[in-house]
Formats: structure tokens, C-alpha cells, sequence
């Protein structure tokens, strides 16, 4: 007699008992021997089944469950953690790249100081040279570079007044006014006048110079927003292939602060007038001057406004001179005529006409003279004596020079 096992609900080996469960099949004979069971075969016996001859092919097939756990990983489970890896690997990267970069701040942005920044050192170098100095210079020269050459000893001799060279490379208002600062505080009974060699590029929208920033001795004259502009304006080189190859010249040279000190006073003299190079090497040929000609116009074609901030800081330096009875000339600064030309159509003449406005407009408070020398034909220049499309010879700067303070009368004696 066969006997069949009480349905209890629970799962006897997979389906209640069907298969698998080590219980003799219903259809079997009493008495006959039970055969080997699924729970007892091997996985190749399992996954190798095959009916048994006069079985229709789909009886007794194996459990599903037994088939579906020994399923192969869908190919897209790999792909996935593949992705993922990386993901994770590309972020690590971006990590360690930022890292370096941010260690090393190659262009001195963040103020780390382990390395000098790879940035023109002159605001540093000329600030080191205004403290040595024995007297307070009684006449200070601002502007970029294009004003570096300006010789402070040849000026001094036509005014009479002790004359430091204060321009820096891409000099902005705001450097007139933190220069003027340094001087003030430095001698406080000091009542210095003021030659200010003026770009129209000077009222162009940016952040402020990470040079002028990286020192505390420059940035507290400016307000904590400006540092902070500048730092988020730079986030983006700091996991960049272009930071990196900085950082890696950076490591490479391993420059050292007193090292950099010195070859910049090689350059710079103690009364702050850079050394010109020979006039000689002032060879501009078509092909330099159409593309001098190019970059200036694209320049002035993304120049759409002056800059509040920089109009701002003109009428402070403005300002601090007044306060001690200070006076002075403001120079707009030339540019090669045939790349004048070429900026002119590209929106220089309006630019020029707003910053021409801007210190008329000044000028009825403060106490200095305006002098146009934007076209080498106002002092008899030289077309050919410009370096590049805004840096002049010594021939043509001492030209310049003598017809602004001419123009100016008596203003600096």
C-alpha cells in the first residue's frame, strides 16, 4: 500500500513534495528500491538531465529553482562594476590632481607660499625696494609694464622731486591705490605727487592679480570679496592639465624664494625702473604686426564696458593723494599705430572716450592734469620703436615723458 505524505503546507524539497524531497514517487510501486535523489546528484547531473527513455521530453523536468540558482551573472552585472571602477578611479585621479595643484598654487593664487608662484615677482620685489628706501620718495610712477622702462633718475632730474618706479606688470587701479597705501604707511608724514601711466586694457573686467592678492601686506588693503573672487575664478585649473604641467615645472626648477628674489633684482633697479632691453630687437615685420593687429582686436571686441571696480579704485588712489594736498598727471599710454588702427574699429575709440569722460569728470574734485599720448604722433614717436603692440624703446619713452610733463606745465616742480 502506498501512502502519501499529509499536505502541511510546507515546502518538502521544492514543490511540496512532487521531486527532490528523498520521498518515493506516488507512481512508484511498493517495495521497489528509491532511486538516487536530486538532492543527491551532482551539479553536472542536474544541469546534464535528460529524460528517461518513454518520458515525454518536459516531465519531470528539474526544479526551476535548482536551475535558476545555478544560472550564469547577466553580463550587465560586470558592465556595471566596470563603470563604477571607473568612475572611482577618474575620481581619485581629479582628487590627487587638485591636491598637487592646490599644494603647490603655482600661480600663487591661494596664498599656500610653499613654492614662489610662477608670476611675474615685481609688486613683491619693488615693495622690498620701497622699505630700503632712506627718504620717502616725493614722486611715485604707477602703471603695467609698459611703464617699467619709464627711468625714474631722468624724471627725478627734470622735476626735482625723488622718484620711485612703482609700475607692475598688468598694473590696474587697484595697484595705484595699494602702492600709495604701502608708501603712506610705511612714512606716514610722507606727502608724495604722482605720474600714473594709464591703460584704456586697465578698466577691462577681471580679477584682481594673484600677485597683488598672495601677500598680506598688499591684500589687506582690499576687501575679503576680492580674494575670494580671484580663488573661485581659478578653481577651475586646479584639476587641469595646465595646472599640473605648471606644478610639474614648479617641482622641476624647485625655485626657492631667495633665489627668485635675486634674479629679479638683477632686473630691477633700486629706484624701481626695470632694465630695457636694446633697441635693437624692436623688428616688427608685416606678419608680427597683423598679428599684434588681431589679438588687440579681439581684445576690444570683448571689452564691452569699463569696469566698475577698477573707476572705483582710480577715484580712491584720487583720494588718498588729496587728503595730503598730493597732485599729478595721468597719462593715457600709447599703442603701434597700425595696431591702434585695427583696435579702433573694434570698439577702442568708445573705450577710450568713456575713460577720456571718467577723469574729466574726476578731475573737477582732484587736483591733476589729463595728457593723451594714446598716438605716437601726439609726441613725435616712433612707429617702429615698439617691442610689441604696447611696449616702446627707451627712445620713444623718453619722448613720451618729456612732452607729458611739458604738456603739465609747472604741476610736478
Amino acid at each position: 500500500m502506498t501512502t502519501t505524505p499529509p499536505d502541511d503546507g510546507r515546502d518538502h524539497g521544492g514543490l511540496n513534495g512532487d521531486v527532490g524531497a528523498g520521498l518515493p514517487s506516488d507512481t512508484a510501486s511498493a517495495g521497489a528500491p528509491a532511486g538516487p535523489t536530486p538532492d543527491a546528484a551532482t551539479a553536472s547531473e542536474v544541469t546534464g538531465w535528460e529524460p528517461a527513455a518513454g518520458e515525454a521530453l518536459g516531465a519531470g523536468e528539474p526544479p526551476a529553482a535548482e536551475v535558476d540558482v545555478r544560472r550564469p551573472a547577466a553580463p550587465g552585472v560586470r558592465w556595471g562594476r566596470f563603470v563604477v571602477g571607473m568612475v572611482v578611479a577618474a575620481a581619485v585621479l581629479v582628487a590627487v590632481v587638485a591636491a598637487l595643484n592646490l599644494l603647490t598654487d603655482p600661480w600663487g593664487v591661494f596664498g599656500i607660499g610653499i613654492f614662489p608662484p610662477r608670476v611675474n615677482q615685481d609688486r613683491s620685489t619693488k615693495a622690498d625696494l620701497l622699505t630700503q628706501l632712506k627718504q620717502p620718495p616725493e614722486l611715485l610712477i604707477y602703471g603695467s609694464s609698459r611703464a617699467w622702462q619709464i627711468e625714474a633718475a631722468r624724471v627725478q632730474q627734470a622735476t626735482g622731486l625723488r622718484t620711485f618706479n612703482a609700475a607692475v606688470t598688468a598694473g590696474r587701479p587697484s595697484d595705484a591705490y595699494v602702492f600709495t597705501r604701502v608708501v603712506h604707511d610705511r612714512w606716514p608724514q610722507a606727502r608724495p605727487d604722482f605720474l600714473w601711466l594709464l591703460d584704456v586694457e586697465a578698466f577691462q573686467r577681471g580679477p584682481l592679480p594673484p600677485s597683488l592678492l598672495a601677500e598680506s601686506r598688499f591684500s589687506r588693503y582690499l576687501p575679503w570679496r576680492a580674494k575670494a573672487a580671484a580663488q573661485l575664478d581659478e578653481l577651475g585649473w586646479l584639476a587641469s592639465w595646465t595646472g599640473l604641467r605648471a606644478s610639474y615645472d614648479v617641482w622641476k626648477k624647485h625655485p626657492t624664494k631667495a633665489k627668485v628674489r635675486a634674479s629679479w633684482l638683477k632686473r630691477i633697479s633700486p629706484d624701481g625702473t626695470v632694465k630695457t632691453p636694446p633697441s635693437s630687437d624692436a623688428k616688427a615685420g608685416p606678419k608680427t604686426l597683423k598679428k599684434w593687429s588681431t589679438a588687440e582686436a579681439a581684445q576690444y571686441r570683448a571689452f564691452a564696458r569699463l569696469d566698475p571696480e577698477a573707476e572705483t579704485y582710480v577715484e580712491k588712489t584720487l583720494q588718498l593723494f588729496a587728503s595730503w594736498g598730493g597732485k599729478g598727471i595721468v597719462v593715457l599710454t600709447p599703442t603701434q599705430p597700425q595696431v591702434l588702427k585695427a583696435a579702433q574699429g573694434a570698439g577702442w575709440s568708445l573705450r577710450h572716450a568713456e575713460v577720456l569722460r571718467l577723469l574729466e569728470g574726476l578731475q573737477k574734485q582732484y587736483d591733476f592734469a589729463i595728457v593723451d599720448m594714446t598716438s605716437v604722433s601726439s609726441f613725435g614717436g616712433d612707429p617702429a620703436g615698439f617691442f610689441d603692440a604696447t611696449h616702446m624703446t627707451r627712445e620713444n619713452q623718453r619722448k613720451m615723458i618729456d612732452a607729458a610733463l611739458s604738456a603739465a606745465g609747472d604741476r610736478l616742480k
